[in-house]
């Protein structure tokens, strides 16, 4: 006897909630390498980060001579971003997916998981490429002056990981620095027998995007991170390298990401499948982003 209405919310298959929410977890990059923030319920909409600033290095003995009567001092600043709700939702007619050839339900899930991680990667990119901290390939020295032959090489990577070095931002715990880009990139950037050493040789088989590490750094590609257009009409990919607390990412009560599932009519001859999220990114350190504007 099928089941319809929405006052059994339990009785949507749990098969479909756990399909979309681990698709998103898997492939959402923008959440692996940020800083996280529980926002508790009934808190408010505001989460506020604390930075740390780098404590001076102190570089003079004290052996044999008394501690000294002051130390460093936590250098702190609140940085406060507001969460937001996205949604997207696919109305399904019921007698239509009973009678299709392929499971309407199925396939709509799949897209919904595709497009919540699109979405949530997107505003999460659009906020951690918005810095001023930029290298511009090729020499140039500005977006505009990107003419279409300036394309990404390893020469900026090595200029962007020696700009995070010289600033002493710490690396990630595995002890490298993370580099996110376009998938068009990667052949400007590798040749194909470097990119079959780097799938041999890497670290991380396992998060989706990764393609190895190179210089300290290790390599993540996305379709998420913008391309512009300059005033010349070029394309200009965006290349993040960062380092670790560069950003954070709002969390709240563990609850992020939800399926969504109702019916339309009395009769249940119509019904709704979506996801929900509320979702904020923030960038807390600008000198831990480094963004490489390239052809």
């Amino acid at each position: 006897m099928p089941i319809t209405g929405t006052d059994l919310p339990e009785l949507f298959p749990q098969y479909y909630e756990r399909k979309l929410l681990a698709y998103v977890k898997e492939n959402l990059v923008a959440n692996r390498y940020g800083q996280q923030f529980s926002l508790p319920r009934n808190s408010g909409r505001t989460a506020v980060f604390t930075a740390f600033e780098p404590l001076p290095v102190n570089t003079t003995p004290i052996t044999f001579q008394p501690t000294p009567a002051t130390g460093a001092s936590l250098a702190t600043r609140q940085v406060s971003v507001t969460v937001e709700e996205y949604a997207n939702y696919i109305d399904l007619d019921d007698f239509t997916d009973i009678t299709s050839f392929v499971p309407l339900m199925d396939r709509a899930v799949d897209l919904l998981a595709y497009n919540a991680q699109q979405t949530l990667d997107r505003i999460a990119m659009s906020e951690l490429t918005s810095g001023t901290n930029v290298i511009y390939a090729g020499g140039a020295a500005s977006r505009d002056a990107l003419d279409g032959t300036k394309e990404l090489t390893k020469t900026e990577i090595r200029k962007a990981v020696i700009q995070l070095e010289r600033a002493n931002i710490p690396k990630f715990p595995d002890g490298s620095y993370v580099c996110i880009l376009h998938p068009d990139k990667l052949l400007d950037l590798f040749t194909d027998s470097e990119l079959i050493t780097l799938s041999i040789t890497r670290k991380d088989p396992i998060a989706t995007g990764y393609i190895g590490e190179f210089f300290g750094v290790k390599f993540v590609s996305t379709t998420a991170i913008p391309i512009l257009r300059n005033s010349t009409n070029e394309d200009v990919y965006l290349t993040l390298v960062l380092g670790n607390n560069a950003y954070g990412v709002v969390d709240i009560d563990g609850n992020t990401l939800q399926t969504v599932y109702t019916n339309m009519d009395k009769l249940g001859r119509v019904k709704t499948v979506g996801w929900r999220a509320f979702y904020a990114v923030k960038r807390l350190y600008d000198p831990a982003i480094v963004r490489i504007e390239s052809n």
